[in-house]
């Protein structure tokens, strides 16, 4: 086994530019290292698609399982991409411009939404819920930021960070600027429609502090945002008092929510993808596999599709 390979400090380069969190670039570390240790192992010191073939062929018949491959093979096409995009910048050598996982197939995996999802049925009479039982400050809150989640698929970490200041109009549409997964500031924004909007408006409108923060708690001394057990903590308030307890919906599982919605209406996997922004279409298919229609405006459609007729209650 060699003590030194070439993609040691290529891979360091790989994870230091690429925007990930933390555990997602300890996840690609992983993977990598085991990649490498394989070439070690194999004395090879510039890979060919065959070398990557038989990497896998060997972790297969180690026993790992489908979903660990279809992750070495996602993880490894990308590094190569990066390689073979970057190779003049970086000043590496030309056999490195050759991106030899580009003609690979990635094994077939069925991935499955884990977490539970509501009904549109269900997701309809949440928001209803809310919205017809509105009297203090939070409940309007509350009617809010679940409409919010449900018709823009926010994950609630950017829940908690959007401030006031991030709402804005664009060509006349209203948007919220928020801070994405593993980003330092508010540069991506989600459209906002006309319903929600009007349910953000409300209730700022009733809110008597100077809190800088879109969603805050009861306390009426705090300028900072929610904190994840308080938000936690409101969600179970609201899918108890909803009658949706047993449902074993958390805040995340609106997020899961809103793809499948949109998806069930028309909305293209691309639409999806765009949706959630994901940055792996391969994330996007766990929610299907044959999506297809074309989507022309995913937010307002999605709230239209919730709250209107009565011809897709039972889905």
């Amino acid at each position: 086994m060699t003590k030194t390979h070439p993609l040691e400090n290529l891979i360091t380069s790989y994870l230091y530019e690429k925007d990930i969190t933390k555990g997602t670039s300890a996840l690609y570390e992983i993977i990598l290292k085991q990649y490498l240790n394989y070439l070690k192992n194999h004395q090879i010191l510039y890979a060919t698609s065959q070398n990557v073939k038989d990497y896998l062929s060997d972790i297969k018949d180690k026993g790992y399982s489908p979903s660990w491959i279809y992750n070495q093979m996602v993880i490894l096409k990308g590094f190569y991409q990066y390689l073979s995009f970057n190779q003049v910048r970086l000043d590496l050598e030309e056999i490195y411009a050759l991106n030899i996982t580009e003609t690979l197939k990635n094994v077939h995996v069925e991935k499955k939404i884990k977490k539970p999802i509501l009904t549109i049925k269900q997701a309809k009479h949440l928001i209803l819920y809310l919205k017809n039982n509105r009297k203090y400050s939070w409940h309007y809150r509350d009617y809010a930021l679940v409409f919010l989640m449900i018709t823009t698929g926010l994950r609630s970490i950017e829940v908690r960070r959007a401030k006031i200041k991030d709402l804005d109009v664009i060509h006349g549409k209203h948007i919220l600027y928020i801070q994405g997964k593993g980003r330092d500031s508010a540069d991506e924004f989600v459209k906002i429609s006309s319903g929600l909007y009007e349910a953000i408006t409300d209730y700022l409108k009733i809110r008597k502090d100077h809190n800088p923060y879109l969603f805050v708690s009861k306390s009426k001394s705090s300028k900072k945002p929610l904190d994840r057990t308080a938000f936690n903590g409101l969600m179970k308030r609201i899918l108890r008092d909803s009658g949706l307890s047993d449902t074993n919906i958390t805040a995340h599982s609106l997020r899961h929510t809103a793809a499948t919605i949109n998806l069930k209406r028309g909305g293209t996997l691309e639409e999806t993808k765009r949706l959630l922004r994901h940055q792996e279409m391969s994330n996007t298919l766990i929610y299907t596999q044959d999506m297809d229609e074309k989507l022309n405006d995913t937010v307002s459609n999605l709230e239209n599709y919730i709250l209107g007729d009565e011809n897709h209650q039972n889905e």
